[in-house]
């Protein structure tokens, strides 16, 4: 089990996950103004801890042109915004309320599995006895065929934070773990981050220099 803490960066609009429990990395996300197509503009990045000053990029999400779901770029997407590589595998997380959902491949057993975000009112993470029914933001994790086996749980803080804790109760996987991070922080985005005009100069590179 694993437990991030996750807040809200007022300056940058980002959100930073650190570990409470369990042997984890802490990430940093950055939201940069929604481009215009399916070009990314939130980025998971794993903070180094051998190198403070170094970042990789984990995962990447953008919108569907066609539609208001996101779609997540397994990878290092390379990104500049108007020639990043389109060759990444990705997945699609639908948009629906009061369910997101999202389905990702397991290569080392040539599964794949769909799962689904849905706010919870009963269950909680491990030293909270009840998510406040004050907040929106309290989520579980559970995989299409079988809702009753909750795989992460969110809940949320009380006040003006918009953070809270989020736990991971199954060990499937680094990358799992990462769709984990980016699609609860979609979760936070997705009626959000209306398209600019244009891609313009500021986001002509990629965020962080990387």
């Amino acid at each position: 089990m694993k437990q991030y803490k996750l807040s809200k960066q007022d300056s940058s609009g980002g959100y930073r996950y650190e570990p409470e429990k369990g042997d984890a990395d802490s990430f940093t996300v950055d939201i940069k103004q929604r481009p215009i197509g399916e070009n990314p503009f939130i980025f998971l990045y794993r903070d180094s801890r051998t190198q403070q000053d170094q970042k990789d990029i984990a995962l990447a999400a953008g919108r569907l042109s066609t539609s208001s779901s996101f779609k997540i770029y397994l990878g290092d997407p390379k990104c500049y915004f108007e020639d990043y590589d389109k060759s990444l595998p990705w997945e699609k997380m639908n948009i629906e309320r009061p369910e997101s959902t999202w389905s990702l491949g397991f290569a080392e057993s040539d599964l794949r599995r769909d799962f689904i975000w849905k706010k919870t009112r009963r269950i909680a993470v491990d030293g909270v006895d009840k998510p406040s029914r004050l907040l929106a933001q309290n989520w579980k994790l559970t995989c299409a065929n079988d809702p009753d086996d909750v795989l992460a749980i969110f809940t949320g803080d009380l006040g003006l934070s918009r953070g809270g804790t989020l736990q991971i109760d199954v060990d499937w996987g680094i990358q799992f773990e990462h769709m984990v991070l980016i699609t609860l922080v979609c979760q936070f985005s997705k009626h959000k981050q209306p398209a600019s005009q244009s891609s313009g100069s500021s986001l002509a590179t990629a965020p962080g220099g990387i």
